[in-house]
């Protein structure tokens, strides 16, 4: 009878040891801490490049999306239109791609002097159950603008943005 109750003991123990593990579980997105750009003064017909700076890197994603865009005022004939500028990327964050997202945006020659609020938003395909909550890391230094990550069980998704001033 002891023996059978040691063995039991054994295997129960043997059991709660397997199964703490020290692995994260679940997937979660970036916790970014804002955007930079170059160069810090913008004038018409600049090229910006624009990083979605990261604090931490998201654990267990797969096909993941960008998008940014940013409508600004251009001179037509002397009036100010709206002009749309996008850029999209399709990449897999865990197997090719987790560095900081970037967009080289090519501003027109024509645009007004202005401020001008860039959108950014990616979303995430989980490769494991999302652990849920929201993630933000603040507005990190030399860093401007904010973003916010949120996890679901199934897809992750962060979306941000910022003021481009245009002189």
């Amino acid at each position: 009878m002891k023996k059978t109750l040691l063995f039991l003991c054994m295997i129960s123990a043997l059991a709660l040891v397997s199964s703490c593990n020290d692995d994260e579980e679940g997937s979660y997105p970036p916790t970014y801490q804002g955007f930079r750009y170059e160069p810090s003064t913008v004038h018409p017909g600049d090229s910006v490049f624009i990083t979605a700076v990261q604090l931490k890197k998201g654990h267990y994603l797969n096909s993941t999306d960008y998008s940014w865009s940013m409508t600004v005022q251009v001179d037509s004939a002397g009036i100010g239109v709206p002009y749309e500028l996008y850029y999209s990327r399709h990449t897999n964050y865990g197997g090719l791609d987790s560095n900081n997202p970037q967009w080289r945006l090519e501003l027109p020659g024509n645009t007004l002097p202005g401020t001008y609020s860039c959108q950014f938003n990616a979303r995430f395909s989980n490769s494991a159950d999302g652990i849920g909550g929201m993630f933000n890391g603040g507005t990190g230094e030399g860093c401007v603008g904010t973003i916010n990550s949120q996890s679901y069980t199934l897809y992750s998704t962060a979306n941000g943005s910022f003021r481009l001033i245009v002189k």
